[in-house]
């Protein structure tokens, strides 16, 4: 990776966060935690009063909610197990064990009124010092206005400056190179999964399961039911502190055969059949601010970060930081700057088991950071021979196709004929 590929853009690690919830299947143990100490309580009452402050203390104790959520008292309490690690330590640990896959706690110090100095979430160190600064640079940018003219001004970030490369960089380039390589091993994949969408403007999250299968290099199968839902209540807590509502969600199937999709619509019974764009730039052609082609012409695109990868567009559109690398997992996070996923996403975690280098599980936050999906997949088939994977195309007999919409044949030219004038007010 170049050293530009691997710069930390510290106004974008502040857009995304850690806050990932993942209902998965095999997940059967939850931590049950005694009262917190009262003097934890006390830390977090004070921090959700600053937090209301319009002065420098409520902007410091601001900074943590894109790591905690909302500065609530009673959100904090139920979404985290706070251990008080020493007197100016706090460890947040996830209370659902779903969510620890992605984030294993949280350690924050404190100085000493009991604000937050630093967040440390796995290997990744934030100061709320330049996470404070970084926020003020970004309102008063928002606050430019050119005189008189009442216009805001936009700006766009520069290149990044080049970065010194350290071991750190160095370790990121190996995994990518050697999660790239088990990708493209995986010629023929089966695999089920679980899934779950959360969506913070609505307060609700869904649950499915499914199965993918792919078949280089454009052949596959995302086939997601609804899921029965978890025992336990959601562990996401809202604005106004009430959790969040589960539902399940909805069945969709998607088939890629050859230049073709076939969507299936089971409300209505049918199915279409789309001719798919082969290059990107025909993708563009469809339309460019159709973000729906860019997610949907091949299967690797529906589900991203799983098969098909190419090195050296994740290494030139990707700014990637190691969270987690432990026998355990391989946790990374990136940061989408150049390509359509940087129209599409705003953040992408990846789970990477260490021994296999395949894909555990994958979260993809939406651009505008409101909707978040949560794929977590256990492989039963991984080769380098399609015939592995036995008929896997869906029996579609049961539906109907669904007619073209018609469309209109303009009327034939007629040379003297007057196009009609336009229709102008008053007249």
């Amino acid at each position: 990776m170049s050293p530009r590929g691997m710069h930390i853009v510290m106004d974008r690690r502040i857009s995304t966060c850690f806050e990932i919830l993942l209902c998965g299947l095999g997940f059967a143990v939850h931590l049950n935690a005694a009262e917190p100490a009262p003097h934890v309580v006390n830390v977090l009452r004070n921090w959700e009063s600053t937090s209301q402050e319009r002065d420098r203390y409520g902007l410091t104790v601001r900074t943590l909610q894109p790591f905690l959520g909302p500065i609530r008292e009673d959100s904090l309490l139920r979404r985290f197990v706070w251990t008080m690690r020493s007197d100016s330590e706090l460890e947040a640990t996830p209370a659902d064990p779903a969510e620890r896959l992605f984030s294993p706690g949280v350690r924050i110090t404190l100085d000493s009124q009991g604000l937050p100095q630093r967040v440390v979430i796995g290997q990744l160190p934030f100061e709320t010092r330049d996470l404070a600064m970084s926020e003020m640079r970004k309102v008063a940018a928002l606050e430019t206005v050119s005189p008189g003219s009442g216009i805001v001004r936009v700006s766009f970030n520069e290149p990044a400056e080049a970065s010194p490369t350290t071991a750190a960089s160095l370790r990121v380039l190996k995994i990518i190179s050697r999660w790239d390589a088990a990708s493209k091993a995986a010629q023929a994949l089966r695999t089920d999964f679980v899934r779950i969408d959360y969506d913070s403007a609505t307060e609700v999250e869904s649950h499915a399961v499914g199965t993918f299968v792919y078949q280089a290099p454009h052949h596959g199968l995302y086939h997601s039911k609804p899921a029965s839902l978890p025992n336990m209540d959601s562990a996401r807590v809202g604005l106004e502190g009430r959790r969040y509502v589960q539902l399940p969600g909805e069945e969709s199937l998607l088939l890629w055969k050859g230049n073709t999709l076939t969507q299936v619509n089971f409300t209505s019974h049918q199915y279409e059949v789309h001719e798919r764009p082969g290059t990107p730039r025909e993708v563009l052609g469809a339309g460019s601010f159709d973000a729906v082609w860019q997610t949907l012409i091949a299967p690797q695109s529906a589900l991203p970060m799983v098969v098909g990868l190419d090195q050296k567009q994740l290494l030139a559109n990707y700014d990637w930081e190691l969270v987690a690398d432990d026998k355990d997992s391989i946790i990374l996070r990136g940061i989408p700057w150049s390509g359509p996923d940087a129209m599409l996403y705003s953040s992408a975690q990846i789970v990477i088991d260490p021994v296999t280098f395949r894909t555990r599980a994958t979260r993809l936050i939406d651009a505008s950071g409101t909707k978040e999906t949560i794929h977590r997949f256990q492989d039963r088939i991984v080769s380098k021979d399609p015939k592995t994977l036995g008929e896997w195309l869906p029996n579609l007999t049961q539906f109907e196709q669904a007619a073209e919409v018609p469309g209109m044949e303009p009327a034939p030219f007629v040379e003297g004929d007057q196009p009609a004038s336009p229709l102008i007010p008053g007249e």
